[in-house]
């Protein structure tokens, strides 16, 4: 087809949809302009615009000896491009290149570097010398200008830049200019009569004019082609001439983009990415992207990028969304380093490879002349993880220091610890404070919050502030950022309970991805009976969040310990597949160590939780391989010798109390002991540990830190009898009295250990505070606050008090009754005291018979010490027939329970038979 006919065709689609209307309307012509169904030409026709970035940087460079071997229309168009964007900026560039166009366009003569240089003054701001010079003026008076100059000239009178206003004959030269063919001219005519307003000499209604404009402008298939059919779609996606179709936008885009414009083709790709205006193709979306991104064009570089990291629309494909995002760093696009630097961010804490690829990213990033704030903090916390807190502080500081200074909140976060690290004098703590609150102030960043919190109540030498903490306190629960403590039975009730305030906490930290708080929600969903599919949703949510899988092994653990399922609880660890967090794999480990230290499979599975959490600096978990190993290790090879380096370079709090408590001198050990402050949770157990530190070497701080974990505490009744255990250990009055009101206050609270304490206080003869009386009124007040089940535990400490007290209790208690009712109910502890009662106090066969009985039944019921008993019960015949066979498997199990005296009893029976 030749290209007069395509225009024809053109124009007639366009004349052919035009809707009827009258002069005077204000709405939007309605003109369904459409392209022609032709065959495109195989090669590409357009040359396609680039980036202004990339055009600046080209021309910049550029050494204004030749111009550069393009088609025309490219340099021109560039040149009037620089022009729009900064005319004084790039006015050396556009007159040399005005300067040297005649050498690449024979017919530029001295009009048209005259016209150049009037658009270039009044782009300047000029108008003034524009019209002194009388320059517009001279234009007009050369006359025989094309269509398009004709329509410049015209918009100068009309609008008078560069000369008076005389609308008159502006819009007689826009007439000139509109049959001459000019599509601008046609559309601004266009305009005003759809308004009502009558131009003399222009009788065309709009429809026809708009037909006319358009098809001026696809006019002839060159190298400009593509530029002005996307005016046409630009028209369509304005609205402002013709009524808004987005549909009809895009086929134009299409078809500029099938001509070789790749802007066009990422326009195509954008409105499908979109979906807003027209419904989404997705094998257009892809074919367009694609398109575009092969011609170079920067966003849909970027875009595929994205869609084969993410798994979008094509499968994922980590390394050809690198190949697109190398792609558009090699072009110089800073957003192609980012998003490489974002996909490793992702596998870089699996992967030392991908560690050290995103560390090299960042240091090219921040070398960039503008390089983005968070690159700094992130890069410092690449280095930090590498090397450890301590070891690193000296070249992560600076970067943080210049990330602050660049704007970045995050950067200023990690400044504050890093500058507490260092030292706690006031000043220090004065701009820690501030770095902190201004990231709350600024940025809303709730992190900080508890950060703040934590200044003020553990780390500022002069403190604790407990008003200032508690005020943070009050803003992080608002916040909904406060981590939830809830008791097992309260966490096994939130089905039935409906509590939208707790759940509605405990989803938000979840969205946010807590790996606790996901944990706990995946809990509360399967006990609430939710679907497949939304427990699915939150499977997967919980899958890419690192932690989230051993919080819920974690979770599950407590719960069995909670109930005294400690088999149960044993297998929730076996069941954890994922790397440890810290805290509970020392929850796992202590247990293991607790419950099964004979048992060399689980020493074993300890050890093997504990070595990972050691190589990671934890102090706890050295501890306690310290225990496992026995104090008959080779201190050259024992776990703080083997770990001591590394505790030294990125140890916790724990690890610096740990090398403070074995440090070479007293200045050593101060130092530590700041850093152990420094790196506190500032939560219950970490006060305590500093409070029982402080006791042995930092005497002057053992109440402020005992006051913070009471603080701490608050009204958990367990951890203040803890409290109070350290204070009664002081031995001071004033401490023994603090001492005694915990106890009373975690009475209060109905604390078993607390009546224990304060029974056995007030128990001791030795003490002047001796008062019978007393503990035998608060040992009933306990017995009678109990639950049947859990009454012979209680009931077993009277057998080690003075009898005064016995004589007492039994005046208020009958213990043989309350054991037998416990008994009777199944309670295996009261089982076996019922037969021991009944055996020791035996006045006739017949009891001897019953005490064997109950043995039988607490044994049965897992009481290791009645499957002592019963062994001795059947090896002596003591209430049934001697059976050696079911004596010897007795006190097998009474061993393997983990009762003392079947060990040794054991041990003596394998000696002698070796012997």
């Amino acid at each position: 087809m030749t290209i007069a006919r395509m225009a024809k065709s053109l124009l007639m689609a366009g004349v052919m949809t035009m809707a009827a209307g009258t002069p005077g309307r204000t709405a939007a012509i309605d003109v369904r302009f459409a392209p022609p169904d032709v065959e495109l030409p195989k090669s590409a026709v357009c040359t396609p615009r680039v980036r202004d970035e990339d055009m600046i940087a080209e021309w910049t460079a550029w050494d204004q000896k030749a111009l550069p071997k393009r088609a025309t229309f490219a340099i021109t168009r560039d040149m009037n491009r620089m022009r729009d964007l900064d005319a004084r900026r790039f006015e050396p560039i556009i007159t040399r290149i005005q300067e040297l166009m005649p050498t690449v366009k024979k017919n530029y003569g001295e009009t048209d570097a005259l016209f150049d240089r009037v658009k270039l003054m009044l782009a300047k701001g000029e108008s003034d010398k524009v019209r002194e010079q009388a320059l517009v003026q001279k234009l007009i008076d050369i006359g025989g200008h094309p269509a398009g100059s004709l329509n410049t000239l015209a918009d100068y009178l009309i609008e008078g830049r560069g000369i008076a206003e005389d609308k008159e004959a502006g819009f007689k030269m826009k007439v000139q200019a509109a049959y001459g063919g000019n599509a601008d001219a046609i559309l601004d005519l266009a305009r005003l009569t759809e308004d009502g307003q009558a131009v003399e000499g222009w009788e065309i209604e709009p429809e026809l004019a708009v037909n006319m404009a358009f098809g001026s402008l696809v006019g002839v298939l060159d190298e400009g082609i593509c530029d002005r059919i996307s005016r046409v779609a630009r028209e369509y996606d304005d609205g402002e001439v013709v009524v808004k179709d987005p549909a009809l936008s895009m086929a134009w885009y299409r078809f500029a983009a099938d001509l070789g414009d790749t802007a066009a083709a990422w326009e195509v790709a954008e409105l499908n990415l979109l979906s807003e205006k027209v419904v989404k193709d997705n094998d257009v979306l892809l074919k367009y992207l694609k398109k575009a991104a092969d011609g170079g064009n920067m966003a849909a570089i970027l875009e595929m990028g994205r869609l084969y990291a993410e798994g979008a629309l094509v499968p994922r494909d980590k390394e050809k969304a690198f190949t697109y995002f190398k792609q558009a760093e090699a072009a110089g696009n800073q957003a192609g380093v980012i998003k490489q630097a974002q996909l490793l961010e992702q596998t870089k804490d699996a992967s030392p490879e991908d560690a050290a690829a995103y560390e090299d990213l960042l240091r090219r990033l921040i070398a960039r002349k503008d390089p983005p704030p968070w690159a700094f903090t992130r890069l410092a916390r690449v280095i930090q993880t590498r090397d450890g807190i301590w070891k690193s502080a000296p070249d992560v500081k600076p970067l943080l220091e210049e990330a602050v200074k660049r704007g970045d909140i995050e950067g200023g976060i990690d400044l504050a610890e890093l500058l507490m690290r260092e030292d706690f004098s006031p000043e220090t703590i004065a701009r820690s404070t501030d770095l902190l609150s201004g990231a709350i102030h600024i940025n809303g960043e709730i992190n900080a919050i508890a950060k703040l919190q934590r200044v003020y109540l553990c780390m500022d030498p002069a403190g604790p502030d407990v008003a200032a903490s508690d005020y943070w306190a009050n803003i992080e629960a608002g916040a909904g950022n406060k981590t939830l403590d809830l008791a097992p039975e309260q966490i096994d009730k939130l089905p039935e309970l409906k509590d939208p305030m707790v759940i509605a906490a405990i989803q938000t930290q979840a969205l946010y991805g807590r790996a606790s708080a996901l944990a706990l929600y995946q809990r509360y969903l399967k006990g609430a009976g939710y679907s497949d599919q939304v427990l699915r949703f939150w499977a997967e949510r919980a899958e890419v969040r690192r932690g989230a899988t051993v919080e819920a092994a974690l979770l599950e653990f407590k719960q069995n310990l909670e109930k005294g399922r400690i088999n149960d609880a044993k297998r929730s660890i076996q069941m954890t597949g994922e790397g440890m967090t810290v805290d509970a794999g020392l929850s796992f480990a202590r247990f293991l160590v607790n419950n099964y230290a004979t048992d060399a499979e689980s020493v074993a599975l300890a050890k093997e939780i504990l070595h990972p959490l050691a190589e990671t600096g934890s102090g706890r978990a050295v501890r306690l391989l310290q225990e496992l190993e026995g104090p008959d290790m080779d201190p050259l090879s024992s776990p703080l010798t083997r770990f001591g380096d590394v505790m030294r370079d990125r140890g916790d709090m724990s690890a610096q109390l740990l090398l403070a408590e074995n440090a070479a001198s007293a200045e050593e050990r101060t130092r530590l002991y700041h850093q152990a402050i420094s790196t506190q949770r500032c939560d219950y157990d970490d006060t305590m540990a500093l409070a029982e530190f402080a006791i042995r070497h930092e005497r002057q701080d053992v109440q402020r830190w005992l006051s913070i974990a009471e603080h701490i505490a608050g009204e958990d009744a367990w951890r203040q009898v803890k409290i109070a255990d350290v204070f009664m250990a002081l031995n001071g009055p004033d401490m023994q009295k603090h001492a005694l009101d915990l106890y009373e206050s975690a009475r209060e609270g109905g604390e078993p250990a607390a009546y224990y304490r304060l029974v056995k206080h007030y128990a001791d003869n030795t003490r002047k505070s001796y008062d019978p009386q007393k503990a035998s009124a608060i040992f009933v007040e306990l017995v009678e606050r109990s639950e049947l089940q859990d009454v012979p535990e209680k009931l077993l400490m009277l057998a080690n008090m003075k009898p005064e007290i016995q004589r007492q209790v039994s005046l208020s208690i009958n213990v043989q009754a309350l054991y037998q009712k416990a008994a009777e109910a199944g309670q295996p502890v009261a089982m076996r005291e019922v037969a021991k009662l009944l055996r020791d106090d035996a006045k006739d066969t017949q009891s001897i018979m019953a005490a064997f009985g109950w043995l039988k039944k607490a044994a049965e019921a897992g009481d290791a010490e009645a499957m002592f008993l019963l062994s001795q019960s059947y090896a002596y015949g003591l209430g049934t027939r001697p059976a050696l066979d079911a004596a010897q498997a007795w006190m097998a199990k009474a061993a393997e329970a983990g009762y003392p005296a079947a060990t040794q009893v054991l041990k003596l029976n394998n000696a002698g038979t070796e012997g």
